[in-house]
């Protein structure tokens, strides 16, 4: 059933209009209403116009060809996925937005080779003692494939944001305790191998905790002698060795965990050099393979504001083809999982093209691939970004808005920013879309980590996350089309729109609460 129109005409957008003001910032009274004049002169049929075009007949219609079996899960990389990245082109060059991908185009593409390790890993202590692979230490490669000799820093990250700051052409050494079939022991392993990469440590020693046993190690030393992919190549990731926490104290002096964490527990544990190791780790290249995202942008009206944008992503991609259910089916079709996030950032593109006078900052619009794999693609894209990082005011992010509650969403991030009072008056304002927006329900779960807003907020890009949550389907192949709520979908994707317009047409961007960013700061570095 198609839902009814907002009628914005008493109701929502004279509340819209005073929210551009009242929830980005307030201007400097002597600059005047710069970047104010797009959304007075909006009317309130022209909003309401525009919100119409996001239909629930239109969300199914895109919803049923992104999950369909001819997509096979649009895996990262995959041919299904190349042919969903080409279908949003086609939208977004079919409503009137400029490419605003690479070389002219919608698309940027990113490196995601296969890599597979090339002969036998070794890792030797500073005593000159060769450690045993699969017994003693696991392995990871990448670039530079061998070192000799290098001097090596003890480092404990915990509350210390600087700890990488001594690694540069070292090797960074420090504790990961914990057990690697945890969720927060992944992402502990890849924060550290991604800050010491960055600090530009030439390899990572991580000393497991008492946890990972002797079949610990041999597994993930098996797990890393397979083929995998890595964004950006080998060149992109520093060599890491984990190291069993009986054989740390063979490795190092001082490197002994029970020693470390006694410095760590009395405060003492400060960057510590402490003798040199070698090791390799040699990989080769299999395929040159490449990962899809898209981009389009709707330019601004005002001609000072014009060069900033409001960025609305959602991910394009999911898990591909894997075990099959009891029903024999083994294409994991992700109508929710993130179908519908993808069909509502087509349709607020298109609602945000049907507007006579376009907002005052422009609006970009990228499908991302890669998240299923680790947020990869808007990884890659706010670390390559196709406009300037610092013109990005906010990030609107929409992932799984299909199912759950009918009547509310959650949105992520509200604390955060002024974004958070917005979306709530917004919403406010548009009663008759019938959301309400929730907080957060499940800080457990650390949701703020798991989708693509969070490589625009460590970029500190104000961000929020329409998620409605995830469901006994998450992940399987029954995540099928005939069970999306394609009416929410519509309602949740006008409720983005609006909030977007609003901060579209802000003389004034988002503004961070300063705890809120020293949080963000805390959680993204």
């Amino acid at each position: 059933m198609q839902a009814k129109p907002p009628q914005a005409g008493r109701t929502g957008l004279p509340l819209l209009l005073m929210l551009t003001v009242a929830a980005c910032g307030e201007p400097d009274a002597a600059e005047g209403p710069r970047g104010a004049a797009p959304a007075a002169l909006r009317s309130a049929d022209a909003v309401a116009g525009a919100v119409s075009t996001i239909t629930p007949d239109d969300v199914l219609e895109r919803v049923t060809f992104l999950a369909s079996d001819a997509l096979r899960g649009r895996d990262t990389p995959s041919p299904g996925l190349d042919t969903a990245a080409a279908y949003i082109a086609r939208e977004f060059a079919r409503v009137g937005l400029e490419p605003g991908g690479e070389d002219g185009a919608y698309e940027q593409r990113f490196p995601y080779p296969l890599v597979e390790r090339a002969g036998a890993a070794r890792l030797v202590a500073a005593s000159g003692e060769a450690l045993r692979a699969g017994v003693d230490f696991a392995s990871v490669p990448g670039a530079p494939a061998s070192g000799d000799g290098v001097e090596a820093v003890l480092i404990d990250v915990d509350g210390n944001p600087d700890a990488f700051a001594e690694t540069e052409g070292r090797v960074a050494v420090l504790p990961l305790p914990g057990d690697p079939a945890e969720r927060a022991w992944r992402i502990a392993r890849t924060s550290a191998i991604r800050q010491a990469t960055e600090a530009g440590a030439r390899a990572a020693v991580l000393l497991l905790g008492p946890a990972v046993g002797p079949a610990g190690i041999e597994r993930l030393d098996e797990s890393g002698a397979g083929a995998s992919r890595i964004l950006g190549g080998l060149e992109a990731r520093i060599p890491a060795f984990y190291v069993a926490h009986g054989a740390a104290g063979r490795l190092l002096p001082g490197a002994d965990p029970t020693a470390f964490a006694e410095e760590a527990g009395a405060g003492d544990a400060a960057p510590r050099r402490a003798g040199t190791l070698s090791w390799a780790a040699p990989a080769r290249r299999v395929d040159d393979a490449t990962g899809p995202n898209v981009a389009g942008i709707l330019r601004g009206s005002d001609p000072e504001l014009a060069g900033t944008y409001v960025v609305y992503s959602a991910h394009m991609d999911h898990v591909g083809v894997g075990e099959p259910d009891e029903s024999g089916d083994s294409i994991y079709n992700g109508a929710d999982d993130d179908a519908s996030g993808t069909s509502a950032l087509l349709e607020i593109a298109e609602a945000f093209a049907a507007l006579a006078t376009p907002p005052a900052r422009s609006v970009l619009f990228v499908a991302v691939s890669g998240e299923e794999k680790g947020l990869l693609g808007s990884r890659w894209f706010s670390d390559h970004p196709t406009v300037p990082a610092d013109a990005m005011v906010a990030n609107v992010n929409i992932d799984m808005i299909a199912r759950n509650a009918p009547d509310s969403i959650v949105v992520i991030g509200q604390e955060y920013s002024s974004l958070g009072p917005l979306v709530r008056d917004v919403a406010s304002g548009y009663p008759e879309l019938g959301l309400t927006v929730s907080d957060d329900l499940w800080p457990e779960q650390r949701f703020f980590f798991r989708s693509d807003h969070f490589n625009f907020a460590r970029r500190e890009i104000p961000a929020l996350f329409f998620f409605a949550g995830v469901h006994e389907d998450y992940h399987r192949p029954s995540d099928e089309v005939e069970l999306i709520d394609e009416d929410k979908v519509a309602r949740v994707a006008r409720l983005a729109f609006l909030t977007g317009l609003a901060v579209a047409d802000a003389a004034e961007p988002p503004r961070w609460e300063p705890e809120g960013l020293e949080e963000v700061r805390e959680l993204t570095r």
